[in-house]
């Protein structure tokens, strides 16, 4: 039998990540905290990204949360939080923008297996962020770093090459000196949208993520000298996969690195806007 696990989310919390249509889509795993000055503390708690949220979520967890959902973080130092979770041997999911999709779980041994296939033979990368105009581009950039961090992808050596009203274009490479190339767009022309394309000698491999707000499928095809392969296609959104991922791992025992890749994305952020 799947144990229930107690939720809690104050109203910040709830608009940020969905947090009561997500918990009812997911009735055999969660249920709502008890309410009450006596009662115990939930085992979840939800928590908005916006800035603060370490602080929020090392609060939490003091307070006797096994497991934390950050909807939408924006770029903080996860150090202090990083030392508080582990000490209490608590589980931190971050559920972000892209990098939360289902396609790039840890699980998904198909997509990281052709992303890391094609790096093999790579010329040249190329990651495209398409957001709303107003959208602050620091944190559209964190979402697209993000994005690499959960792929695998290692990227060194960056540099902002130009940054305006419009968005912003970053360069780097990866092993043996291939290119990178990152752009971010604020459109209302397009939707939210991650792309990231390994091209390769003899072909290429795509991943395009579609904005979270709904199940949209992430799109994966690889073109080889063999011909072309498109992945399954697999509905799910953000919201319940960071869900069922802080439930599994808080069942299971096995920590999260969901901070540890969150301070790779700081590092690589903070070379770039100091």
């Amino acid at each position: 039998m799947t144990t229930q696990l107690s939720v809690h989310a104050d109203p910040q919390a709830e608009a940020a990540g969905a947090v009561s249509a997500v918990v009812a889509s997911l009735p055999l795993s969660f249920g709502p905290a008890p309410a009450g000055p006596a009662a115990a503390a939930p085992d979840v708690t939800a928590v908005a990204g916006h800035a603060g949220w370490t602080g929020r979520s090392a609060d939490a967890i003091r307070n006797g949360a096994k497991g934390v959902v950050v909807s939408g973080p924006v770029a903080e130092d996860p150090a202090e939080l990083i030392a508080v979770a582990g000490a209490a041997g608590s589980v931190v999911v971050l559920d972000q923008q892209w990098a939360g999709n289902t396609a790039l779980a840890p699980t998904a041994g198909n997509v990281h297996g052709v992303i890391a296939t094609a790096l093999k033979d790579a010329v040249l990368l190329d990651s495209v962020a398409v957001a709303a105009p107003g959208t602050d581009p620091v944190h559209l950039l964190k979402d697209q770093l993000a994005v690499l961090v959960q792929c695998g992808i290692n990227v060194r050596n960056v540099r902002m090459v130009q940054r305006n009203g419009n968005g912003y274009t970053v360069a780097g490479v990866v092993a043996d000196g291939v290119p990178v190339a990152l752009q971010g767009i604020l459109t209302s022309a397009l939707p939210a949208t991650a792309s990231l394309t390994i091209l390769t000698s003899a072909g290429r491999a795509d991943v395009v993520l579609p904005d979270p707000a709904a199940a949209w499928p992430a799109e994966v095809r690889a073109v080889t000298t063999e011909g072309a392969t498109t992945l399954p296609t697999l509905y799910e959104s953000s919201h319940r996969t960071s869900w069922s991922r802080v439930h599994a791992h808080i069942s299971s025992g096995i920590p999260a690195n969901d901070l540890t890749q969150f301070t790779s994305v700081m590092s690589l952020l903070s070379q770039l806007t100091s």
